[in-house]
């Protein structure tokens, strides 16, 4: 098995998400210990955000890490049943994000997930379809904050 980073990077639907992991200089973090959950949109889910706005959060290294923290969720290795049992869990950024069951399948905020508990040494992946507008909306917010 392989940790998350090596996970994604060897899955070949991450390479958006791997770009970004790689400018923000977070690789040894999705190589280290864990254990961690992630969320990870696949490139379609990043090509699905409408111009300009993909061009400006995928430019602004600022906003990719607030993006990136809001994805993670550290010190647990959460299944899709422990995240459905939950029903909201805090992410890195501080923020909560909902899990819950829905006609759709299994939706994180918006998104549905595609595929569930991918196996990593240091953590549990859950593949998303989208990236949440809520967490977009939250991660400007957080941006902007930072700014003031």
């Amino acid at each position: 098995m392989a940790h998350i980073f090596d996970t994604l990077k060897n899955d070949g639907r991450f390479s958006r998400l791997i770009d970004i992991i790689q400018t923000l200089g977070e690789e040894e973090t999705f190589r280290g210990e864990g254990p961690m959950t992630f969320f990870a949109p696949v490139d379609s889910a990043w090509d699905a955000i409408p111009e300009p706005n993909r061009s400006m959060i995928l430019n602004d290294k600022q906003m990719l890490s607030h993006l990136v923290d809001f994805f993670t969720i550290g010190g647990h290795k959460c299944t899709l049943d422990v995240l459905l049992t939950r029903n909201v869990v805090q992410t890195v950024e501080g923020n909560i994000i909902a899990v819950r069951k829905t006609e759709k399948g299994t939706q994180v905020d918006e998104a549905v997930v595609l595929e569930g508990n991918l196996e990593a040494d240091n953590g549990i992946i859950h593949v998303l379809d989208s990236v949440p507008f809520a967490t977009l909306s939250q991660a400007f917010e957080a941006y902007a904050a930072a700014g003031e």
